[in-house]
């Protein structure tokens, strides 16, 4: 199949990329020359060319360099030079040869005339002494004179005028200026002193290329290490660092290149790894940080060239070590949901997996509100799958199915012999197992008021103490608790601690109620319900001939459960359709297949009896408009919420007006 020409335009542009970047530098007559010649390599390079001169051209050569780095220059003359001092790359001047220069010589006397007989020639800088001695054996009536920039090129050119010049051989301005007071001008640069010159760019270039490729693969090796590692030159500069390093240095990568480390930060001398000897770990004291420090020698061909410093982090070490020893059955144990799963069409339903995924790229505490069967766990458990915290710990714990006692110990964990029967050599607590990780809280408003008290202690200080121990243990957990409760009714009766509250509903999610979400969810849920029953990849399946049958029956008996409001939620509607499984082949006449109300009512009592379908389109009519209500009063309260009471903001959020508000607030 033939390549779009999108694909090749993009193979293209890749291989250039591959490519040497050659810049060459020139205005007026030597630049045009470049650009001509330049084109014999363009196989072979990427070439760009900047029309400018000293500090213009050298402006605009950092300029393209910080856009697509630069692997070698070609320039000529006093600019050339000037470029060479001030800009830190291979530079490959053109230069003027002597066999070049007597061809030009011989050329612009050619151009002369009796009344102008003399040949001007115009050189950066001086005159040359052997120029001199070569006019004087044959007589070519030379006029030399020597410039400095741009600034000075007429008034050489005037002075050449004036002297009776009538050809000059001068760099490209020169030479233009020259042409343009009617003087004939030859360019002192060769078709083969310009060849040359970009030949050896093509060299510079070609290695510097390869050595940024290396340095560039260095890099890359070194940023995919999660320690600190830093270079230095024999001279003790920094040469290379990641960004770890560069992070625990305090500074960007870029400022600290080429610094001396003794300056950088003293605690991490490298002197006597310099010296040859290697120095293994030791612990090091680096702006308030404790660090493990490792240093050693570079040494190429047998010569000590640099050394290699590597800092590590002990909470990491400590993160291994615990990991190691972590019941790993419990690392993810039970993360299967993502945030897609939880599945529906309608406002509310989109409004949760919204927010979840807001809240999955924070790692400030959920508080998820919801009644029971409603989702609340695979929400969290989907917050946490989105969140960078996805490939830690998920740990879960239902704070009212424990006692307080076994609750804590579970939590928080304790230490060998700290009560009667305790496990020896301790026990880690949720808390701490949960490390890097996420810790979903359920039912967190029966949580007893004293855990309440080492929970917020936790939250605020990032440590755990465990049962009968002193030494608190740092923690990096995130909090995610889901209640049933009504937790601000708990708070004003006592029942639950306020600043835990607020701690924990520093983010907060609802998960609405089958009820209030509408028919649609309710099949979208049961048909995803029965085909996972049935052993099927997705919902779609049902519409294969051997399972279209039971998915119409679905269709059918939800038809009359409209009127139920589905007080166990997504758990109920579960239940309900295991016993559709079980019991389907129970529904049906044997006549013509359809319904059989009196089986419909003994084996789902949540359905209505069969109607006329004028009264059960009427019924569904009224039932629809309850959701719809109960929809858009949800929304309000939502909002409300969002905007801290404030009504005008609702309004201006919900495109209504302040008496539709209070209407739906007052329904």
């Amino acid at each position: 199949m033939n390549d779009s020409i999108a694909q090749r335009t993009e193979r293209l542009l890749l291989s250039e990329a591959q490519l040497p970047h050659i810049v060459t530098v020139g205005r007026y007559r030597i630049g045009r020359v470049l650009q001509r010649l330049a084109q014999l390599w363009s196989g072979q390079a990427r070439f760009s060319h900047i029309t400018a001169s000293f500090d213009d051209a050298v402006a605009q050569i950092q300029a393209l360099h910080r856009q697509k780095p630069i692997d070698a220059l070609v320039g000529a003359g006093a600019s050339g030079a000037w470029i060479r001092e001030r800009v830190d790359m291979p530079l490959a001047m053109v230069e003027v040869r002597g066999l070049d220069l007597m061809q030009a010589l011989r050329q612009a006397k050619l151009q002369t005339t009796q009344e102008q007989p003399h040949v001007g020639l115009v050189m950066f800088e001086q005159p040359s002494a052997v120029v001199a001695q070569f006019d004087q054996l044959f007589g070519l009536g030379l006029v030399q004179i020597a410039y400095q920039g741009t600034q000075d090129a007429m008034i050489c050119v005037q002075k050449l005028k004036a002297a009776g010049v009538g050809a000059v051989v001068a760099p490209g301005l020169v030479a233009d200026l020259a042409e343009q007071l009617g003087m004939s001008s030859v360019l002192m640069y060769s078709d083969i002193s310009v060849r040359q010159a970009l030949s050896d760019a093509m060299q510079l270039a070609r290695h510097r290329h390869a050595e940024r490729d290396r340095h560039q693969r260095l890099e890359t090796v070194l940023g995919q290490l999660q320690d600190g590692v830093l270079a230095v030159d024999e001279r003790g500069r920094i040469c290379a660092l990641n960004s770890r390093m560069a992070a625990l240095l305090g500074a960007p990568v870029e400022v600290l290149h080429d610094r001396l480390l003794v300056e950088v930060a003293p605690a991490l001398d490298v002197s006597r790894a310099l010296a040859g000897g290697e120095i293994g770990e030791e612990v090091v004291q680096l702006a308030m940080r404790t660090l493990v420090v490792r240093r050693g020698p570079i040494v190429e061909n047998g010569s000590v060239t640099g050394a290699l410093l590597v800092c590590r982090d002990p909470a990491v070490i400590q993160r291994a070590d615990r990991s190691l020893r972590a019941n790993q059955s419990q690392r993810g144990a039970g993360v299967r949901w993502r945030i897609d799963d939880y599945l529906g069409s309608s406002h509310a339903a989109q409004r949760v997996r919204q927010l979840a995924r807001q809240f999955a790229a924070s790692d400030a505490t959920v508080l998820i509100l919801g009644e029971s069967g409603t989702g609340k766990e695979l929400v969290a458990q989907g917050i946490h799958r989105a969140s960078r915290r996805a490939a830690q710990p998920f740990l879960a714990v239902n704070c009212a199915a424990l006692s307080e006692s076994l609750l804590e110990s579970e939590l928080f964990g304790y230490e060998e012999g700290s009560f009667t029967g305790a496990r020896r050599g301790g026990k880690t607590g949720l808390i701490e197992a949960a490390h890097t990780g996420t810790l979903f809280l359920d039912e967190i408003g029966d949580m007893p008021l004293a855990l309440q008290s080492r929970l917020l202690r936790v939250l605020q200080e990032r440590e755990v103490l465990r049962v009968g121990s002193t030494t608190p243990v740092p923690v990096d957990v995130r909090v995610i608790a889901a209640t049933h409760a009504d937790l601000t009714a708990q708070v004003e009766r006592g029942q639950f601690r306020r600043d835990l509250y607020y701690r924990l509903a520093v983010l907060r999610l609802s998960t609405p109620s089958l009820r209030t979400r509408g028919a649609g969810d309710v099949a979208e849920l049961a048909r995803s319900m029965l085909a996972r029953h049935l052993g099927l990849a997705s919902a779609q399946a049902l519409e294969a001939p051997v399972h279209k049958p039971m998915g119409d029956l679905l269709a059918a008996v939800l038809g009359h459960a409209a009127a139920h409001d589905w007080p166990g939620n997504v758990r109920e509607l579960d239940n309900w359709v295991e016993r559709l499984l079980a019991c389907h082949a129970d529904l049906r006449t044997a006549e013509d297949g359809s319904l059989d109300a009196s089986r419909l009512q003994e084996i789902f009592p949540e359905c209505a009896p069969l109607m006329p379908l004028a009264t059960a389109l009427a019924a569904s009519r009224s039932r629809l408009r309850d959701t719809r209500r109960e929809a858009e009063r949800q929304r309000v309260r939502e909002v409300m919420d969002s905007v801290g009471g404030d009504q005008g903001r609702a309004c201006e959020i919900l495109g209504i007006s302040r008496a539709t508000l209070w209407r739906r607030m007052k329904a």
